[in-house]
């Protein structure tokens, strides 16, 4: 998803470059790989008591060993193609973007995820950041209005999600230190929080069709499908605000897909007039 979150960034940028696409396809694919990778590495005990079985670690099917080793070459993968990237376009801040990510996702691993609230706002930038990426790569250093909102209600929406996530992760947790907002203010805020970012994504999402000098513009091909993408994540929110019985893995799977749709929404719009 980091992948094409790039590639849909070039999109919406105008971009039509296949070279520069597939280079930034594999920059954001194997630097995330490679944060992931770490990350399961870091957090085997606390993903044990989570019973996190979507792990491969806590199943049991690579060794701890494994797993570092390809945190390791998937990240030194994607610095290799961020050179590549940044010397076809002549681009070094291309280079200097990925590279910054690199670093943050092994700091983020290692240590910085146990501070208060680092861990959600990292992930929801890392969410919103492939796109902003790929805007930088079509245009060379400038970002149009769309992908700022786009990059925007990624971010509303990932720190949303990661802020759910904790709330269910909260024994886990415990075992790291790690000092989420659920087990900070308790989890009746953390939904508080939950709710209102989700609620900021949705009216985000309307911006585009009024903007005059965009292609979103009373666009068709981008509402309704953003449409639905909203009316998952207001779903969302009823469902957590009930307080009683929430499957806290079923509601990110929910609001995945109205990612996914909201993302199938833009792409409509810039290619699409309806």
């Amino acid at each position: 998803m980091y992948g094409f979150g790039v590639i849909i960034g070039i999109v919406i940028a105008g971009g039509r470059v296949y070279e520069t696409a597939i280079f930034g396809f594999f920059t954001a694919l194997f630097i995330q790989a490679g944060t992931f990778a770490l990350n399961d590495y870091c957090d085997l005990e606390s993903d044990i008591a989570n019973r996190r079985m979507d792990r491969p670690l806590v199943r049991g099917e690579i060794r701890k060993e494994e797993a570092l080793l390809i945190a390791c070459v998937a990240t030194a993968l994607g610095i290799i193609f961020a050179v590549f990237l940044a010397v076809f376009l002549k681009t070094p801040i291309l280079f200097l973007l990925a590279l910054i990510l690199a670093v943050l996702g092994i700091l983020y691993d290692v240590k910085i995820k146990e501070f208060f609230a680092v861990s959600n706002i990292y992930i929801a930038f890392t969410m919103a950041v492939p796109f902003i990426f790929g805007g930088l790569i079509a245009e060379q250093g400038r970002i149009g209005t769309a992908l700022l909102i786009l990059s925007s209600i990624a971010f509303l929406a990932g720190f949303g999600r990661e802020v759910m996530k904790d709330i269910a992760d909260v024994k886990g947790d415990a075992l790291r230190n790690i000092r989420s907002v659920a087990r900070v203010y308790g989890v009746e805020k953390a939904k508080l929080i939950t709710v209102c970012a989700y609620s900021l994504a949705v009216i985000m999402s309307v911006i585009p069709f009024f903007l005059s000098d965009t292609t979103y513009n009373f666009n068709f091909a981008y509402l309704l499908p953003v449409m639905v993408a909203d009316a998952l994540f207001v779903h969302t929110c009823f469902e957590l605000r009930k307080g009683a019985d929430i499957d806290y893995n079923y509601m990110r799977k929910e609001t995945l897909i109205a990612l996914v749709i909201g993302l199938i929404a833009f792409v409509c719009g810039a290619l699409v007039r309806l």
